[in-house]
Order: C-alpha cells, then structure tokens, then sequence
C-alpha cells in the first residue's frame, strides 16, 4: 500500500508539472515549491527563492526576496538601480539579522508603476554570486482631494546633488488628501482643544533626482471611526531601522519595510499629539501634547491645546511633565497680536490672510483651537522639542510667542531666545542678550528690531529649534527655521515683504548672550517665505545643515515645499529639489533625512 501510494503521489505531481518528490531532495528544488499551495512561480524569479512584493501591506514599493531555509547567503548587498541615465541608484548592505528578521533579503526604494532591476550581490558555499532581479511596482494610491492637480506629490530637481550628496532621501509629509475626516470628539464638547485636527497623510520619500522612492500606504493603517488610527500625521523621523510618529490620540512605530512594531496610546489625559515627538538615547520619547479635563485660572475645565510636554519611557509610561501654563505666562499676547490670522499653522483661512487679533478678541476667544490667552486657547503653539542631554533640559519652539526657550528638568526655565517684549518677573531675567562677532552688545527695541537685521534678527512664528554643530554645556549651538510672519510683531505693509529663512546661534549658556553666526533664505525674499510648517536640521553624517521651506506659495494656491542641503557654513546648496503639492491650501509639513538601515 505504500509503495502504491508514493508512486500515486510521484505521477500526480508530475502531471501538473511540479517537483516530484526525488526532484524535492535535490539542490533544485531549493525553493520546496511542491509546499507551497497556489503561488506563482517562474525561474527568473527563483534564483534565490520567491519574490513578495509589499510584504507588509504598508510600503508599495518594498520587496522581499525570500530565503529558503536550506540556503545560507552571507555578505549581502541591494542596489535599486536608477532609473534612466540621471536616475539614482539606491544601494545597502543587509546584515545577517535582518535576513532572518524578514526571511529574506529586504528591497527598499523601488520606483512606482515601474520595471525595476533590482541587482543582488551575495556569497554562498565560499562562492561570490550576483543576480539582477526585475520587481514590477504599482502606481500611488493616494486619495486627491477633489480640486487636486495632480494624483501624487511630484518632485523637481532645482539644483543637482553635489557627488557627497547624491544618495540622499527625503521624507516629506503634510500636504494631506481627500480622504475621510475622523469623527472622534473629546468628552468634553465645550472645550474640545484639537481633537479634530485630521487629515490623511501622503508620506513620500525622493531622491536627489526628484523621483519618488518609497511612500506608506496609510489608507491601510489608518481607521477615520477609531480614535487611535487618525489624526494629523507628524513629526515622523527615523529612529534606528524605523520611522516613529505621531497622530490625533496615539504614536506609532513602523519599519521602513512597513512591519508595524506598535501604536499606543497617549498615556493618562493627555490628548492631542501634533508637530513634534524626540528620541532619546536611553530609549524614552518626548511627546508634545495637550491635556483634557484641565481647570484653568478662571475655573473653567477645558482641553488645553498644545501646552504641554511629556516624557515617557520605552514602555510608554510617563516620567515627567512640563506644564507650559505653570511655567511661562499664558497671558503673554504681543505675538499674538502680531499674527497674520489667515495662516495659524495648518489652520489655514484665506480670506483673514493678513488680518490681525486684538487684545479683546484674543481674551474673549471661545476655547478651542484658536488664537487666544489662558490655558483652553492656542496660546503658546509648541511646535518643536528636543532634549539637550548634556544638562537634562528640553528646548521647544514656541510659535505664538516667537520664542525659543530652554528649560530644565525642574521646570524652571533656562533661558528665552526672544524679542523682550512683553516677557515679565523672572522670565524677563531670563531672554538672552544679543551679541556681534566681536561679542558686544546689539541694542534692540522691545519689539525685536535690531540696529542691523542682517547682523543679529531673532526668529518670528518659527518652525523648529533644534541642536545644532559642536553644541556643548556652555557654548550652545541652536539651529532654527525662522518662518518669518509676524517679524517685529506687526504685519508689512506689503505681504511680499515677507522671507523665510534658516538661522544658527550660539549662545553662551553662562553669559547669557547670543550670536548669529549664519542664515540663509532672506536673500530670496518671498519666493521661499512659508507662512506655516517647515524645519531646520544638522545631519552629522555629512556635516549638512538642511532646511525645508515647506509652504511656499500658500497664500497663492500652489503650495511648495522647497527642501535644500548645506554643507556646513557654506552659503550655496550642494541640492536642492522641490516637492509640488496636489491641490491648494494643503501645505507640507516638513522633510527629514532617511537612510536605508539594513546593516546592523
């Protein structure tokens, strides 16, 4: 009966053209494809072992070459190869974890709704080998919004790469799309902060050529009738082998290849992530974020909104909290009165575009998130944070208040990069002096006007103060993108006077002064000016100061993010590419620098 039996099997098999079993045993049938059910299979693709393309359901335009468990490749190496005579090539080394992380070899960086060759180098059995692979990609599937020019973000090359910058990939994010707004309220619908501040992403990753290279799928992920799966995607970097965000009412962490490691929610009562979540090295995050049920000095019980910042460790659980009405004066107001009101942050309304608030209209505001004094308004607007480990210290931007501030783990502030205007007690002890290359004093007014701007400005509703080169326990160097409205606490009188720029300080932490001690962006006037959004950053990997304009042309209809890399103290580009939006009044958010990390 046996015997009966396995000839049975050995005929069957043959009949559909399969391995029989003696063709199993044998090296030829390393990919045991007799086991595998209904898949496709064809020789050009099984060189190594079968091909799945989106493996995890998030990143299109990801591969993974399966490994069968009988083949043990050492000494792997991918490269995309570029697409055309000026395309990139992306190329990485996969160390042995991630081979057995994936079962397989990870493909990162294909071009969509294309033929790619996909070059493989690897040794096996004391042999070097290599195959090229060709990987068919689907086209973007993002959501336009119903007045969309185009389906997808589209990148344009302004100034090539220089040969020390060609491998670089931007993630851009912001711009949104015409998917469904989440319905999820707070549970107190008097004071509901910005718990319906939504808006699907189109995270998008280019090469210096201007070509796209990865974007999520984040229809698939996100879930508009679940509190955890919307909100405002922001803040997204790359920690390690993976990118880490955050959203509405939870943050998450996803690898580049789409493997979801985990969402989680905002701890305690805490509510409202946007702008900025910061990796520390011991593993905690710091999380900008609001907080619900809160009594404000009236006795009123709100949402705040955007006014607090917390820490927390890697199993989420919170260590700190710095409360931002406690600390600084919620009823500061000279910015505020400064602020074009048709661009507060991504709350963007074209028919206030260079309309202001006055002192009534901003303490009488209904709470919410709008612009106004007290804790339940938007009056400080955090949107950076960052933590300087050599003195356990977070430094934010604070929008509304065109200030940049540093304070300790003691919740006392350590300094304020800030006009003096309208800071009061103690906190007016504490704005920093400012100072000209040979270290004397400049003399400005309350309202920040320097007697020369192209010496010593300060920065006005900026957008992300973050560590800059060489920054140490005295001699602190701050890197900041200064958007540029409100600048003097006032409007122009023509809006095109407007310029948005990326400034470096130093400042001495025990003299209490600071240096400008380079910008750029203020020689192209309005052409770069982004009324909201963007970023400044140092990469030490190439000793480049990077900065993002990532609204321009807002105010006119066709939003810009225009995304340019230094290197250090040099006054030109080594690159420059333009990211074009998809339909009017969607901004981008801001561009971060991604590696592809497989060889750890």
């Amino acid at each position: 009966m046996k015997v009966t039996s396995i000839a049975l099997l050995i005929a069957t098999v043959s009949a559909f053209g399969i391995s029989t079993i003696a063709e199993a045993a044998g090296p030829a049938a390393s990919s045991l494809k007799s086991t595998r059910g209904m898949a496709v299979y064809s020789k050009g693709t099984e060189v190594i072992g079968t091909i799945f393309m989106n493996k995890y359901g998030y990143a299109p335009l990801t591969a993974v070459i399966d490994i069968p468990s009988n083949r043990q490749l050492t000494n792997v190496k991918v490269t995309v190869l570029g697409k055309g005579k000026d395309g990139v090539d992306i190329s990485y080394d996969v160390a042995q974890n991630e081979l057995l992380q994936h079962s397989g070899i990870p493909v990162f960086g294909l071009y969509a709704d294309y033929q790619n060759n996909v070059k493989v180098d690897w040794s096996e059995n004391g042999e070097k080998k290599s195959h090229t692979f060709q990987m068919r990609t689907g086209g973007v599937k993002f959501t336009p919004q119903a007045n969309a020019r185009t389906s997808q973000l589209v990148g344009e090359v302004k100034v090539k790469a220089s040969d020390k910058f060609k491998d670089r990939l931007y993630l851009v994010d912001g711009f949104g799309d015409g998917a469904q707004r989440s319905m999820v309220s707070h549970n107190n619908p008097t004071a509901p902060g910005a718990g319906l501040w939504d808006r699907s992403p189109t995270l998008s990753m280019f090469d210096t050529n201007g070509d796209l290279r990865w974007y999520m799928d984040y229809q698939a992920f996100r879930d508009a009738n679940h509190y955890r799966k919307t909100g405002y995607v922001m803040g997204i970097k790359q920690v390690g082998k993976d990118l880490v965000w955050g959203a509405g009412q939870a943050y998450h962490r996803m690898s580049l290849m789409g493997e979801h490691v985990y969402s989680r929610d905002l701890p305690g009562e805490y509510a409202d992530f946007s702008h900025d979540i910061h990796h520390r090295p011991n593993g905690n995050m710091i999380i900008r974020v609001a907080k619900k049920n809160y009594v404000n000095e009236f006795g009123d019980l709100v949402t705040t909104v955007r006014d607090h910042i917390i820490e927390v460790d890697p199993n989420g659980k919170v260590v700190h909290e710095w409360d931002l009405n406690k600390i600084l004066d919620n009823q500061r107001d000279i910015t505020l009165k400064g602020l074009d009101m048709g661009a507060v942050c991504l709350n963007v309304d074209s028919d206030a575009a260079g309309k202001t608030a006055d002192e009534e209209t901003l303490r009488n505001a209904p709470y919410g998130d709008v612009p106004g004094i007290g804790a339940g308004r938007n009056w400080v607007h955090v949107n950076s944070v960052t933590y300087d480990e050599n003195d356990d210290s977070i430094i934010i931007s604070s929008r509304h208040q065109s200030a940049n501030i540093k304070i300790g783990k003691d919740n006392e502030v350590k300094w304020i990069l800030s006009a003096r205007g309208g800071w009061k007690g103690d906190l007016a002890k504490k704005v920093l002096q400012p100072i000209d290359s040979k270290g004397r004093k400049i003399e400005c007014t309350e309202a920040g006007m320097c007697a020369n701007p192209d010496e010593f400005d300060f920065t006005w509703t900026q957008h992300t103060a973050y560590i800059g080169k060489n920054s140490g326990k005295r001699n602190f160097t701050l890197f900041v993108l200064d958007n540029g409205d409100g600048r003097f606490n006032e409007q122009p009188i023509m809006p095109e006077d407007k310029y948005t720029r990326g400034v470096e300080y130093i400042i001495d932490q025990k003299k209490m002064t600071v240096k400008q001690v380079w910008q750029y962006g203020k020689e192209r006037g309005f052409e770069f000016y982004s009324p909201v959004t963007s970023i400044t950053e140092y990469y030490p990997d190439k000793d480049s100061n990077l900065i993002a304009s990532m609204s321009t042309g807002l105010t006119k209809g066709k939003t810009i993010g225009k995304i340019l890399e230094f290197e250090h103290g040099k006054d030109k580009p080594a690159v420059e590419v333009w990211v074009h939006g998809m339909a009017p009044g969607a901004p981008g958010y801001r561009t971060t620098v991604v590696v592809p990390a497989f060889n750890k």
